[in-house]
């Protein structure tokens, strides 16, 4: 995200951003926050049998791995709306918690080798 005056922008990160950072240490650049919306446009999918629904929430995104193990990244609503994701290997947490989406997206990127699309 990018604070231009008064706004701040949803905006991807080009050649103009690291000059940015690289000229005044990117003070008006933020990290995108992981949401439920987010989630959605990058293929999660919500388990609707989650255990602590309505008051939190689950995410699942099956990672094209192969391996002997079931591998995926699995995201959190909590009931204070914070929203966290991490890896998970037969269900068992792989990761620390992330909460920002380049973070997710570098997470699927090594295990896929591939980048994480994003619909818009």
């Amino acid at each position: 995200m990018h604070k231009t005056g008064v706004r701040i922008l949803t905006v991807p990160c080009g050649t103009q951003h690291f000059e940015l950072i690289a000229k005044d240490g990117g003070k008006d650049l933020f990290p995108l926050v992981l949401s439920p919306t987010l989630l959605e446009k990058s293929g999660f999918i919500e388990n609707k049998k989650y255990a602590l629904l309505p008051e939190s929430r689950e995410f699942v995104l099956v990672l094209p791995v192969i391996g002997s193990g079931d591998v995926s990244i699995k995201a959190y609503v909590k009931n204070n709306k914070e929203c966290f994701a991490r890896a998970m290997i037969n269900n068992v947490p792989l990761s620390n918690n992330i909460y920002y989406m380049h973070q997710l997206q570098n997470l699927y990127s090594a295990f896929t080798g591939e980048e994480l699309e994003i619909r818009i």
